[in-house]
């Protein structure tokens, strides 16, 4: 049983533009989100894809949106793509979470695979979700190719299952970049990182966000 996956982050949010903590809060793409968006579009056009998923959110689903408009295809919606539900982080400014949620908010920055937003999820558990749903995925798709809108801590979790890691690892992943493409390859029941974070068909598009979420 065999799946190619592309992971393909959002594009610049406006959270991302104004340096928000988004998690389930669901704002739209920068104007420089929706320029990356139809840029990665284009990069995914010209790559065999048999099936599409997003995140519902509409940072996800616009920049999914942007590769259904050219590519003619159409998309399932999974919640469980959402990125990190962030409770009381939720659309707070970073700068407000390094004041008011001065420890969680460091132990975020420096030991990611360890934090727990206060009344959100806990990595362990985004983990669990964004596997299970990508691993559903995968095996549905024998011997397909599938692209897949998410966002980038959800990423990040599951290349860190992709690569044998245990969370408290995580923080040694780099963040994908906005817009960026990632391809696993799914080989009975095992994943296999192919390559992360690869946003050079933006050029002068490329974010120089890369750390928000």
């Amino acid at each position: 049983m065999s799946c190619r996956i592309y992971f393909i982050r959002h594009g610049e949010s406006l959270g991302n533009k104004n340096e928000v903590f988004l998690g389930h809060t669901d704002i739209d793409l920068s104007p420089l989100g929706y320029a990356q968006a139809k840029e990665t579009a284009s990069y995914l056009n010209n790559i065999h894809i048999d099936k599409v998923y997003s995140s519902d959110l509409s940072r996800a689903y616009n920049t999914c949106n942007e590769y259904l408009k050219l590519s003619g295809k159409k998309a399932q919606k999974k919640k469980e793509l959402r990125e990190i539900f962030a409770g009381e982080w939720e659309n707070k400014k970073y700068s407000v979470l390094k004041t008011e949620y001065k420890e969680s908010y460091e132990t975020w920055l420096t030991d990611i695979g360890n934090a727990h937003p206060e009344n959100g999820e806990s990595l362990d558990e985004v983990q669990r979700r964004v596997v299970d749903c990508v691993s559903d995925i995968a095996r549905s798709n024998d011997g397909k190719a599938v692209a897949i809108f998410t966002h980038a801590c959800a990423l990040r979790t599951f290349i860190t299952y992709a690569n044998h890691l245990p969370l408290s690892e995580m923080k040694n992943i780099k963040w994908a970049t906005n817009a960026s493409v990632t391809v696993v390859d799914y080989i009975d029941g095992d994943f296999n990182v192919i390559e992360y974070s690869n946003d050079l068909f933006l050029g002068e598009l490329k974010s120089s966000r890369p750390k928000n979420v």
